[in-house]
């Protein structure tokens, strides 16, 4: 796994897939903001990181990220969508990528199944003692 540092009750706002030329390793960039709690005493805030994930390899003809499981089965990643409102990566039915966060330190998990799954691509998933988590109690 990756980790960052951000803000202990922030959010993430925007992420894609990218690819890193040189290696041709799958790269998660995901922008974090403290919109949820920015105001008058303090100011919006965004921060971009890219979080790498260099077990999985890049099957150029196809143009996209396949992992294999212990007995050789290919299971596909992300994919170029050239009409994806632009040109651009995208996570298959087979993977979610988790942002674990807590406290600040930020995790991301990829995960991956032969099967197609349901559901959300990007999962965010906070501690319990998060701005979020703490008005949706209140």
């Amino acid at each position: 796994p990756n980790h960052a540092y951000t803000f202990a009750y922030g959010d993430a706002i925007l992420h894609q897939i990218e690819r890193d030329h040189l290696t041709n390793e799958m790269i998660a960039r995901v922008t974090f903001s403290n919109y949820p709690y920015a105001g008058d005493r303090e100011s919006r805030c965004d921060e971009t990181f890219d979080f790498v994930f260099p077990g999985l390899h890049f099957d150029a003809p196809r143009n996209e990220f396949v992992a294999r499981t212990r007995h050789q089965v290919r299971i596909p990643i992300a994919a170029l969508h050239p009409n994806f409102p632009y040109a651009g990566y995208k996570l298959e039915p087979n993977a979610k990528i988790f942002l674990a966060k807590r406290s600040g330190r930020v995790t991301a998990v990829l995960n991956a199944t032969p099967q197609p799954r349901d559901g959300g691509r990007w999962v965010q998933i906070d501690d319990n003692w998060s701005l979020q988590n703490l008005l949706a109690l209140g």
